[in-house]
């Protein structure tokens, strides 16, 4: 088992054999709204029937559907969970459209384990049972249209840290998209969280901006 774990703007739900049911009763928790579902869903959707256009048809057929599904979902739609300057980074960081196309294929595993009705493949991507043995620093950039994480993860991450339970913590950053950690957003601030993470230094360093979400 790792000794610790850390996550960069995508966070997943609570371990369902943890208590997070009766620890989080009561405390007030963000619902997405419908918009927020349809920014989340309808990216999923585009980036895995693209990688099955691959898998299936072939790679330039892959790229054609990515090129369609993209416009129609982010350009037609606007349903973009990216805000602009984080879709232009992503246009500067991969410029290989075939490097893009393999980059979905999560999305495409995804469903494919939704189809097949086996939804306990999904508990290996869940926070750990016990976040006292492995605790868990997540930080996430603000300025996005939808987040990429699951907000009973978070409160339950704010709740470790505020109450001293574990070494687990949350770093919202708030003028950082998705691509916080690179180098036009704030990647030093990510790194030295993670490594006084990875040390165990519960201090936060002064000079550095920490929002809590």
């Amino acid at each position: 088992k790792p000794d610790r774990l850390v996550f960069l703007d995508v966070l997943m739900f609570p371990h369902p054999k943890s208590n997070y049911r009766e620890v989080l009763r009561g405390c007030e928790i963000y619902e997405r709204t419908k918009r927020d579902s349809m920014l989340t869903l309808s990216y999923r959707i585009a980036f895995a029937t693209s990688f099955a256009a691959l898998k299936y048809i072939s790679e330039t057929v892959g790229l054609i559907v990515m090129a369609i599904l993209s416009t129609i979902v982010f350009k037609i739609l606007n349903l973009n969970p990216l805000q602009n300057f984080d879709g232009e980074h992503t246009k500067e960081c991969i410029q290989d459209p075939k490097h893009f196309l393999y980059m979905m294929y999560p999305y495409y595993q995804m469903f494919n384990e939704i189809f097949k009705g086996d939804a306990s493949v999904f508990v290996a991507a869940a926070l750990p049972s016990d976040l006292k043995e492995i605790p868990i620093l997540y930080i996430y950039g603000a300025k996005k249209n939808a987040m990429f994480h699951d907000y009973r993860s978070v409160a339950l991450l704010e709740r470790e840290e505020r109450e001293g339970l574990s070494d687990s913590r949350v770093v919202r950053l708030e003028d950082s998209g998705h691509w916080m950690y690179c180098q036009d957003q704030e990647p030093d601030v990510c790194e030295n969280e993670i490594r006084k993470f990875l040390k165990g230094d519960r201090e936060v360093s002064s000079g550095e901006t920490q929002s809590r979400l």
